[in-house]
């Protein structure tokens, strides 16, 4: 078995996939991606060959969103916390669509991003490789 990203880019040497997303994208890599899947940069380098897409630089991308399993239910405090500095560190990149290749980091930021109408948008990885013209 294996991640999208990885399979793509180191199974299959494919980076290029011929998507087409014209917009200004931050990337949120989520912590089972990185400490635990070890997928390196194989998403940075799939978005950076999509056409049109602008990548913006995360600050401390590498930091939790928050979520995590139970611990946003056990820890509901301090995950919004984390959640509130991950959603700053978003706006202040000026993107348009926040990715990531994990659903329930999607659901927990973009559902705070939705929440402060804050104009920004999620997607997952896969549907940005999907988008064409």
């Amino acid at each position: 078995m294996h991640e999208l990203s990885g399979l793509l880019v180191n199974v299959l040497d494919v980076v290029d996939v011929g998507a087409c997303f014209p917009y200004r994208v931050a990337y949120h890599p989520s912590c089972h991606s990185l400490r635990m899947l070890r997928v390196g940069d194989a998403p940075v380098r799939l978005l950076r060959a999509v056409r049109g897409l602008d990548l913006v630089d995360l600050p401390d991308a590498a930091e939790c969103c928050g979520f995590g399993g139970t611990f946003a239910i056990k820890n509901a405090a301090t995950s919004a916390a984390m959640c509130a500095d991950k959603v700053a560190a978003v706006l202040g990149t000026g993107a348009q669509v926040l990715c990531s290749a994990d659903n329930s980091c999607l659901m927990h930021v973009g559902g705070a991003l939705s929440r402060q109408r804050a104009g920004v948008t999620t997607r997952h990885l896969a549907e940005i490789l999907a988008s064409t013209p």
